[in-house]
């Protein structure tokens, strides 16, 4: 195993988790994270994912082992030197109505403005920057009751950042964001990690992960195994996680892909547009697979902005202005 360096902000040293000794979730765990990298946490429904996040930060008690964040065990911090280092997002949506946007942020000054929370210019240019930064400058004053769930996400992911610390821990930080929010939080986060942050979050977007993480920590069979995504993809892991449960990963394309029935397979013909890209992926999510030896052939080509799909085999052939139609066909035709 590679020698642990001082520097890593957080290093978990044969670490046990669970609520009770008797019910132990995940044990001798030896993980790291280092200066400015983002670790996205794996694994299914119970596995122990929040336990582990709240447990290497000092919100619960761990079982066994050691954990050090920046050098030092965790118990030799105070409550608010803790939070000077590391901020935390739950994955449960705050229930404080009677709050503003603005005044929510604010919290994450309080490690440094003491427990009468004044703020100076200063922390509130950051609360300010901070709303910027999740898109919700014009959300300040208005009441955490009038926003959307992945309104609240966003300001208390605003709130973490004001916190100003070396390490953010997020549980399922997109679980209640639509995919164009999704992708703006992973940008967002992406960009604090190239700031020098370090990031750790929790997510069941295996696919997303693989594309920003620089590096995972996947929950499988009662242990974490650590690695680049890439790295992981090469030992096997992504094919076990699934092995039972019908679907694939293709390490061509990055993706995890249901494994239907095969229906069969067809030659393509057609510029390799747009238009013959997404024509494959509708093969392959119908079930045929793409052979220049196959039976009969299916022709993709341009007609006026449009495009149509002829398919010609024995007898004829039969042509289609939309995929749509075309699956249709394939799917129903003896």
């Amino acid at each position: 195993m590679d020698t642990i360096r001082a520097d890593h902000i957080i290093s978990l040293e044969k670490l046990s988790i669970g609520y009770q000794q008797e019910n132990v979730l995940l044990s001798d765990i030896n993980l790291s994270v280092g200066p400015g990298e983002m670790v996205a946490l794996i694994g299914r429904n119970g596995t122990g994912k929040s336990t582990l996040l709240k447990s290497m930060i000092g919100l619960m008690t761990s079982l066994e082992g050691t954990c050090h964040l920046d050098g030092r065990s965790i118990g030799q911090y105070n409550l608010p030197a803790r939070a000077r280092l590391v901020s935390f997002v739950s994955s449960q949506i705050s229930q404080l109505p009677s709050l503003t946007v603005g005044e929510l942020v604010a919290l994450g000054r309080l490690p440094y403005t003491g427990w009468m929370g004044r703020l100076n210019r200063a922390d509130q240019q950051m609360v300010d920057q901070a709303l910027e930064e999740v898109q919700m400058g014009s959300f300040a004053s208005r009441k955490l009751d009038r926003l959307s769930d992945g309104e609240r996400q966003r300001a208390m992911i605003a709130r973490a950042f004001v916190q100003d610390t070396r390490l953010m821990v997020l549980d399922e930080p997109t679980a209640f964001l639509d995919i164009p929010n999704t992708f703006d939080l992973i940008r967002l986060l992406s960009r604090f990690r190239d700031g020098g942050k370090s990031i750790v979050y929790s997510t069941h977007d295996l696919e997303m992960a693989m594309q920003c993480a620089d590096k995972m920590w996947v929950i499988h069979e009662g242990r974490i195994v650590e690695g680049a995504p890439e790295d992981l993809g090469l030992s096997g892991l992504f094919d076990e996680l699934f092995q039972s449960s019908g679907i694939g990963f293709d390490e061509y394309s990055g993706r995890f892909l249901f494994n239907g029935a095969r229906k069969g397979s067809i030659r393509l013909e057609g510029k390799e547009d747009q238009a013959f890209i997404w024509t494959v992926n509708a093969l392959g999510r119908l079930g045929f697979s793409v052979d220049s030896n196959a039976d009969y052939q299916l022709n993709v080509e341009q007609v006026g902005t449009g495009y149509q799909w002829t398919i010609e085999r024995e007898g004829g052939s039969v042509s289609f202005s939309n995929l749509y139609k075309l699956a249709r066909f394939l799917t129903q035709d003896k």
